[in-house]
């Protein structure tokens, strides 16, 4: 049996800003940091024999904080990065929304037919998650794993993993900075335990 845990990348400066963080990049605060090192705390007893992160340093920072000082291998993949946004990378919520508001509606209300000639639209998204969660199991037949990864890459993840349409991707409760997820494949299945678990944060 295959044990894949998942967990979003610790706060980041953009993330209190508000800023819009695709393949861009804010840095940790203290906070970010902290967290990361209490979910690595909390893992300390499971026997992880990879990290999978995110090719982004946000998301790689907070798989070496999680590891401390275990001698585990730290693999980065381009595939676990967050959605590019395009030109609305980096910006201000709210300013992105005054001066495209029928696209930032389309892209939160209906994801599914949000398309714009700038940045990826979620089915890119799901497709290159779907890769990539394939591309561990397949590396991976038994043992366990971990994954950093963002916040709308793991929206996008669990509706292929719950079977739900993208234009269910922002129903859910999203992702808490440092929550994690954990999934088990057994011959061939696979299996969501639990979702979003802050209990490591104070």
């Amino acid at each position: 049996m295959l044990t894949i845990y998942l967990t979003r990348h610790g706060l980041t400066e953009w993330n209190v800003n508000r800023r819009m963080q695709g393949w861009g990049n804010g840095e940790l605060t203290e906070k970010g940091v902290n967290d990361a090192k209490a979910l690595g705390k909390r893992l300390a007893d499971v026997p992880i024999d990879k990290v999978y992160s995110s090719s982004s340093k946000r998301a790689y920072e907070t798989a070496q904080y999680i590891i401390g000082y275990r001698e585990i291998s730290l693999i980065q993949m381009d595939d676990l990065r967050e959605m590019n946004f395009g030109d609305w990378d980096g910006r201000i919520r709210e300013e992105v929304e005054a001066e495209y508001p029928e696209d930032f509606k389309i892209f939160w209300e209906t994801p599914h037919l949000y398309d714009r000639n700038s940045g990826e639209t979620f089915e890119h998204v799901r497709k290159r998650a779907i890769r990539a969660l394939e591309h561990i199991i397949e590396e991976n037949k038994e043992g366990t794993v971990l994954i950093v990864t963002h916040s709308i890459f793991l929206r996008v993840l669990m509706t292929y993993i719950k079977d739900i349409p993208l234009s269910d991707v922002f129903k859910a409760t999203p992702p808490g900075n440092t929550s994690l997820f954990k999934l088990e494949v057994k011959d061939g299945e696979l299996s969501l335990i639990f979702e979003n678990d802050m209990q490591h944060v104070e």
